[in-house]
């Protein structure tokens, strides 16, 4: 990934990546961060570390936006198609998701990132720079801030209940633990104290703190570029977001106003043609991904976005590349098609007016013969070859929670003139109802249609308390909401390590 810390900065590097893991690490490679970090550059250097390792394939490059809905219900996994990935993840087997084995799931990813932006946000302050750098050493923390406030907030959706949300009967009952918390630096092995998971609600309230503290700080996304980074209005609508899952919908509804008059990002007039434009209009926060830097070669073909949900070497990628290889067996559940009126095989397709109709096309693959699939064209290489951003933050999502928020305070008026606005952009049919039960089933069947492939599905599930209803030709059946595996494990070799970590029910 881009700049990957580059001189001094690699070396107090090498050893901010133990966190809950405790790894081997020379002498030598242990560098005072007093003498690495001498300079805002170097903490820039740091900072960019932090993003490259969000933008990791198990963590925001890949996984968070796809595999929720491959574990939820808007994804089916062609096994003939899909060379083994997300097989067992659209199955619900046990331990499959979230990559909770191995060297790269995205509790280990998460903490290297969180222990990154905690060097920054404890020491930088010691840093004397020239008057004309102040404003740009607080952006650096201020960023840092709200960066580890995304990242637990992650952390705590994946391995957590909501606080208003915690079971009280099956395997998770009355189970508060979220995650564990670290908020100081570790830069050797012996830093590393073994510490136990602090409960929902003192992980969100951090989260909140770190967002409070970074949203005056930092700056309104100006220009296109600047949504490529942590920026004043992503951080109100993250914190709108926290508040939402928290069900606290005045304090949703404020900051997610906020949000909206804080960006200058928009809905688009054709939201399949910005999925094309980097970055995208409505981004609020967007990851740019460079192709000859990030996703080039085998890394490509093994692990993009892109070659998850394109069929294999039948696909015409934006960047002008040829047809290229992929897994794609990542395709649109026939539940999410009919949402749209579509059926399997987009046979009606032309009768749906709906703007968004037209991410769904059909194809062979170089390895189904004569078969055709439907497939998704969220994802299509605009960045270059097997190469697409990353939408974290979008303005349509803003919308919606908003107008969740207005409708669980009763505000159905306010609510149904932002869907109504949505509706008009996307050139929808479908009717906006006028009461709170019907306006409540419409914003999760909208989030839906707006959001698949986005890493949203999943978690709004788990929110809201409604279990999860898996496509009919995955054979699953429905997992209710008090079923162990709504929540991802603890990998279990940070449960081993640690004794006061305790694993999730039911693992």
């Amino acid at each position: 990934m881009k700049k990957k810390i580059i001189a001094l900065t690699i070396l107090a590097g090498l050893s901010f990546q133990a966190c809950e893991d405790i790894v081997e690490v020379e002498p030598k490679t242990s560098l005072a961060t007093d003498t690495a970090l001498s300079t805002l550059g170097s903490y820039r250097a740091v900072l960019t570390s932090a993003y490259d390792r969000i933008q990791g394939f198990t963590y925001w490059g890949r996984d968070m936006a796809l595999l929720g809905d491959a574990l939820a219900d808007n994804i089916y996994t062609e096994t003939s198609q899909a060379g083994g990935r997300y097989t067992g993840a659209n199955r619900n087997t046990r331990n499959s998701h979230f990559a909770s084995t191995g060297t790269t799931n995205v509790w280990q990813v998460g903490y290297g990132t969180i222990n990154d932006l905690n060097t920054v946000i404890a020491t930088i302050d010691n840093l004397t720079v020239p008057a004309s750098d102040e404003a740009g050493k607080a952006q650096v923390k201020a960023q840092a801030l709200a960066l580890r406030a995304m990242v637990y907030f992650d952390l705590a959706r994946i391995y957590g209940y909501e606080p208003n949300n915690i079971p009280t009967s099956g395997t998770g009952a009355n189970f508060n633990k979220s995650v564990v918390l670290r908020l100081t630096p570790t830069s050797t092995p012996q830093d590393a104290a073994l510490e136990e998971r602090a409960t929902v609600t003192e992980v969100y309230t951090q989260i909140e703190t770190d967002l409070k503290a970074a949203i005056p700080v930092l700056d309104v996304a100006a220009s296109s570029g600047a949504r490529y980074k942590m920026n004043k209005g992503a951080a109100y609508a993250l914190l709108g977001k926290l508040y939402l899952y928290w069900e606290k919908w005045a304090d949703a509804e404020e900051q997610l106003k906020l949000a909206l008059a804080n960006t200058n990002a928009t809905l688009a007039p054709n939201i399949v043609t910005a999925f094309n434009t980097i970055p995208n209009p409505e981004s609020l926060f967007e990851l740019n991904f460079v192709q000859s830097t990030e996703v080039a070669g085998v890394t490509g073909v093994n692990e993009s976005i892109f070659t998850y949900t394109q069929p294999n070497g039948r696909n015409a990628p934006l960047s002008g590349t040829a047809n290229v290889s992929t897994y794609g067996g990542q395709t649109p559940s026939a539940e999410l098609l009919a949402l749209f009126g579509l059926t399997p095989d987009l046979s009606n397709k032309d009768a749906v007016q709906d703007i968004r109709k037209n991410w769904f096309y059909r194809s062979v693959s170089s390895t189904s013969g004569t078969v055709q699939y439907t497939w998704s064209n969220k994802y299509n290489a605009a960045n270059g070859a097997y190469t697409d951003n990353i939408k974290i933050i979008r303005y349509a999502d803003v919308l919606l929670m908003l107008a969740e928020a207005h409708t669980m305070q009763g505000e159905t008026g306010d609510a149904i003139t932002l869907l109504t606005t949505l509706k008009t952009a996307r050139n929808s049919q479908a009717v906006v109802p006028t009461g709170q039960t019907e306006l409540f089933q419409y914003i999760q069947e909208e989030r839906r249609r707006e959001l698949f492939f986005e890493g949203h599905r999943w978690f709004d599930l788990k929110r809201w308390g409604e279990g999860i209803t898996k496509p009919a030709a995955t054979a699953v059946g429905i997992i209710a909401p008090t079923d162990y595996r709504i929540l991802a494990p603890i990998p279990v070799t940070e449960v081993t390590l640690n004794p006061a970590l305790p694993q999730n029910p039911g693992y």
